[in-house]
């Protein structure tokens, strides 16, 4: 594990210098012109200390990794805000950072900020030959590298702290389940503000194999033109482009899917199997830099190798080499927990020789007229009935039950089969844990929908105060 203690854009330039390391719409980058990049970049930070928050506000792009990897050489923290935030969600965010150090890639929306002014063009000579003649750069693997904000779909979103070594461990998990080699392709497919994105371009970087950027529609003909062979989606990826019949293995070069992020219909994953495609199901979390535990081409979820898991009271605990290091708040020396400390998930589950079973979020369980209903078995039901892409649960306050369910659906073209649904879901759950209300699912701007908006969407909707 060597390669640990070392930059890792530097250790493959040196080893692999010719080889591709990132594609765009426009460019091909070999791992010493990215080196030379990061270099560059290197050079124009080097003024800010070691520990400093770089706030970085853009879509995926060229120069968004770079100054991901960047800040992994120089050991400050990249922090990645999702573009799209309000004006109020920024400053939200930047207040938590306790940061002046910007850059946007939108100086126009974010002409309030001072953004910094940075060169991301390659510098004239770079030499392309000769890479036995490059230096390891040496780095500090236990020092935070990134902060990534928590979705807060249930809460508020807290400032998630990993270092080098979380990354390191994370991506060695997921080759044991998910080969990844030099002559492979990864799509970068979800955004780097979250863990999936950010997790996607470190084990593609230290497996070096290339990282395909793209500001085109992800389709099947983006991913044949590009020839891409491992991919990362959530639901609604995987349902668009399913249906396009040209999304099957015979005619791509796809070898592994990836599939995160929320609950996955049995009739989805069915077709992507009958696809010829090999899936992943993965259960993570960004305190866990990642994945915890995946499948393969089924729902058994197997713990990878570096992940501790222990159940308490239905709980799932976690610890191990890729668990994040602290919450950030106001210091990071205060800010940091002890190695040995178990995480608790507020997820709910059990374990049998390493075969984990998630039966959903503790904070979303709601009790009606003393029953208790877990959101995401009456989701899990909802997704059996043909035409739902997607499904959220959330609880309403009622003056007789407490609080009873309401459902937002996303239906496939749109077609509202409301009685049909309800005349389904009769036979497969009981009376007190079919929603009350339905609602078409407001269209999303971010990976994760937020439960809090849900809610206030409905209770708006059904006048509760």
């Amino acid at each position: 594990m060597t390669q640990l203690n070392y930059c890792p854009v530097r250790w493959q330039a040196k080893r692999y210098g010719n080889e591709i390391a990132i594609k765009t719409d426009h460019k091909s980058l070999s791992y010493l012109q990215l080196d030379a990049l990061v270099g560059s970049l290197n050079k124009q930070l080097v003024d800010l200390k070691s520990g400093e928050r770089l706030i970085c506000i853009s879509d995926n792009s060229l120069s968004l990794i770079l100054l991901q990897l960047t800040c992994i050489r120089l050991g400050i923290i990249f922090c990645a805000l999702n573009p799209r935030f309000s004006e109020d969600e920024v400053k939200q965010r930047i207040e938590v950072l306790q940061s002046t150090i910007i850059y946007s890639a939108d100086s126009v929306k974010h002409c309030q900020l001072n953004s910094l002014e940075l060169d991301f063009l390659m510098p004239n000579s770079v030499a392309v030959t000769a890479t036995a003649k490059y230096e390891d750069i040496a780095i500090d693997p236990k020092q935070v590298c990134n902060i990534i904000f928590t979705s807060g779909s249930s809460g508020q979103p807290k400032a998630v702290m990993h270092c080098f070594q979380n990354h390191f461990y994370s991506a060695f998990d997921s080759q044991s389940i998910i080969p990844l080699n030099s002559k492979n392709r990864n799509l970068l497919s979800l955004p780097l503000f979250h863990i999936s994105g950010y997790a996607s371009v470190i084990r593609t970087l230290l497996a070096s194999a290339t990282m395909v950027l793209s500001k085109k529609t992800l389709t099947s003909e983006l991913l044949k033109s590009q020839k891409i062979t491992h991919l990362s989606l959530v639901a609604t990826q995987l349902f668009r482009l399913l249906e396009n019949t040209q999304f099957n293995a015979a005619d791509l070069s796809i070898e592994h899917l990836l599939l995160g992020g929320s609950a996955f219909s049995d009739d989805l994953l069915a077709t992507t199997k009958a696809r010829g495609f090999c899936f992943h199901l993965s259960y993570g979390l960004t305190e866990m830099s990642s994945q915890v535990a995946s499948s393969t081409n089924n729902k058994n979820l197997m713990q990878l190798p570096n992940q501790q898991i222990k159940i308490i009271n239905d709980e799932i605990y976690l610890r191990g080499k890729t668990r994040f290091i602290g919450y950030f708040n106001n210091d990071l020396k205060s800010s940091l927990i002890p190695d040995s400390e178990w995480f608790a998930s507020k997820d709910l589950g059990s374990l049998n020789k390493k075969q984990l079973t998630i039966r959903g979020r503790k904070d979303r369980l709601m009790i009606s007229g003393g029953e208790n209903i877990q959101a995401e078995e009456v989701e899990k039901a909802i997704l059996k009935f043909p035409g739902i892409k997607q499904v959220y649960v959330v609880a309403i306050k009622d003056p007789v039950f407490g609080h009873r369910p309401v459902a937002f659906i996303d239906w496939h073209n749109q077609k509202h089969l409301l009685k049909q649904l309800q005349q389904f879901l009769q036979k497969s759950l009981s009376s007190y844990k079919q929603p009350i209300h339905y609602f078409n699912l407001p269209q999303q701007t971010t990976l994760k929908v937020s439960l809090k908006e849900l809610k206030a969407i409905a209770e708006y909707n059904l006048k509760i105060r």
